[in-house]
Parts: structure tokens; sequence; C-alpha cells
């Protein structure tokens, strides 16, 4: 295997994991550059916020893979490798198409722990929304997303 899931990462969302997430968040600057894409930390926040809300189903996912592909997707991408940079997203959380974040940082940030917050208190049989790639993901699979995307755009700004 060329890769495997980091041993030290998460393999869930749960309290320890979200807390240190947010510790994480914390410590983000409000003017920090990116590594690499094109986001601001306020813009970074808003996306992330928004893909919470996606698996809420609140943002409607436009399905992009079929039944099968999505099948290997997750194998690839939630178990073994991880999310690459520069990587597209869609327009739903693109802050540079349909979402524009609508808070400062600090409401932003606050908006993206309400979202997580809410991520690790679902219950394990919630009805999730689907996913754009994956679709239809359990409390598992979405928990192993949610962490591995919120600590992609950590990385992406040095945190």
């Amino acid at each position: 295997m060329l890769f495997k899931w980091n041993e030290n990462m998460p393999r869930k969302l749960d309290n320890q994991s979200t807390s240190e997430l947010m510790q994480r968040f914390e410590n983000l600057q409000e003017d920090a550059t990116p590594l690499w894409g094109k986001m601001n930390p306020t813009q970074m926040l808003a996306h992330c916020t928004a893909a919470l809300k996606m698996a809420f189903g609140e943002i409607p996912a436009k399905i992009i893979f079929s039944p099968w592909k999505a099948s290997v997707a997750r194998l690839l991408f939630i178990e073994w490798f991880p999310f690459p940079k520069d990587s597209p997203t869609t327009a739903e959380m693109d802050t540079n198409k349909k979402l524009k974040p609508t808070g400062s940082f600090t409401e932003e940030r606050e908006a993206l722990f309400f979202q997580l917050n809410r991520m690790n208190n679902a219950p394990n049989d919630f009805n999730f929304g689907m996913h754009p790639l994956f679709r239809k993901l359990n409390r598992e699979q979405w928990g192993k997303v949610v962490y591995k995307h919120l600590d992609h755009h950590l990385r992406q700004f040095g945190v």
C-alpha cells in the first residue's frame, strides 16, 4: 500500500477529537496565508461550516459519482488516502462561486464550532444528507470525512 490512514489520526469524531479540532481552529490566525489554495481563513471557515451543513442535509449535495464509483471513492478517500491539495469542491461550498461568508472571522469560527458540536452530538442512527462524492454515509463515515476535511484545511494554514 502506498498510503494508509495516519495511525495517530482519530478514526471517528468524538469528544476528544472535536476538542482537538476546536483548539487548532482557535490557533488559526485571521491573517494567515494558505500554504496552498485560494481561500483566506474566513472563507475556509465558511467552507468548512457549509460542508457540515451539507452533512445534515441543509445544503443539498449535487451527486457526482454513480453508486459504484462512490463505493470505490469511500474506500480510497475515507479509509486510505489523504484529501489532495487543491482538489475541486462543489459550487455550493466554493467561496469563489455560490458560497459567501456572511460574518467576520470570529463569527465564522463560532458558526463552525456550532456545527462541529452538532455533528459530534448527532446520534449514531441519524439520517444524514448525501455527500456529493461518497453518497450515503453513516455517522461513523461522516465523522471520518469531517475530521479529515477539517484537518486538511487546518494543515492548509499551517495549524
